[in-house]
């Protein structure tokens, strides 16, 4: 029933008041998996679920598994028919309709939105084209953001719709020779990128990658390489707070997420002003190993 104490309208037109109070779209309430769909399978599908279930019941959202499954796949068919088998897929999953004002509703009902998109385009890579299947042996480079991240150790680790935090840091560079941008908390410590997680490789202590305790997203690839990959290889890694003047000290180094894969980073700009030079990376052997045993684990990814 459409509430009739509460108009709205979207660009000068009026639409029925309820279709405007998601409370996704008021609060970011809800959160997203972003999966890569290749040849008409989600290859790491289970990671993505798992993860969805556990951190809707943080946001004190009900959602039943069998119910998301049975969406993503229609979703799927429908691809299908449209002769569709390679792409991305964002499941998104708000809190759904409520009332005005911050506390959720007595009842909670999960709203479920799907979208299917082409391979994103990677920046320095300008031969490749829009759905084209990505390359992750190409080396990207990154930038500082002067945007800190807060400390918020309940939403730590959480892919919440609410990505404010992204949005700001990702606006600071319109220069496409950085693929992405290094993010740092209040304590300098590094946590991840804007749209990644990181991992180092130093002389001293091998593979290392940041603690999201109090900050960042705790990504889907970032946990197949602790759990699986890496364990595999019988590679140790050790999560740990990472000082930015620590990046000086790894020779190699890559971001990660489950739809590009593994990116080796080939150069960074050591410093927040951005004037100092580029320190340059190597895409060596202890990158190339973990990039091969994940595209021997998922296909999609060679």
């Amino acid at each position: 029933m459409v509430n009739k104490n509460i108009i709205g309208s979207i660009d000068g037109s009026f639409v029925a008041s309820d279709s405007l109070m998601d409370r996704g779209l008021a609060y970011g309430h809800g959160l997203f998996e972003t999966m890569r769909f290749h040849k008409g399978q989600l290859p790491l599908e289970s990671w993505h679920l798992s993860r969805l279930i556990r951190d809707a019941a943080t946001l004190g959202i009900p959602l039943h598994l069998s119910v998301v499954v049975q969406q993503l796949n229609d979703f799927q068919e429908h691809l299908k028919q449209q002769a569709i088998d390679t792409g991305v897929i964002k499941l998104i999953v708000s809190a759904g309709l409520g009332g005005r004002g911050y506390k959720s509703p007595a009842t909670v009902t999960a709203r479920i939105i799907c979208l299917y998109a082409e391979l994103p385009e990677l920046q320095q890579e300008p031969e490749l084209q829009q759905g084209a299947e990505i390359d992750s042996t190409q080396g990207i480079s990154l930038r500082h953001c002067d945007y800190r991240l807060p400390s918020n150790p309940i939403l730590a680790g959480i892919k919440h719709l609410n990505r404010l935090d992204q949005v700001m840091a990702r606006n600071e560079w319109a220069d496409e020779s950085y693929a992405d941008g290094l993010m740092f908390d209040q304590n300098n410590f590094l946590i991840e990128t804007t749209a990644a997680n990181i991992f180092l490789h130093t002389p001293q202590q091998g593979w290392i990658t940041p603690c999201l305790n109090n900050a960042g997203v705790s990504g889907v690839m970032r946990g197949v390489l602790l759990e699986e990959i890496f364990p595999q290889l019988e590679i140790p890694v050790t999560v740990v707070d990472i000082a930015s003047s620590q990046l000086a000290d790894c020779d190699q180094m890559f971001t990660c997420n489950s739809v590009r894969g593994i990116r080796p980073v080939v150069g960074f700009i050591q410093g927040p002003d951005h004037k100092n030079i580029v320190m340059p990376l190597t895409i060596g052997s202890h990158t190339n190993m973990v990039q091969s045993a994940l595209a021997d684990h998922y296909h999609c990814f060679q």
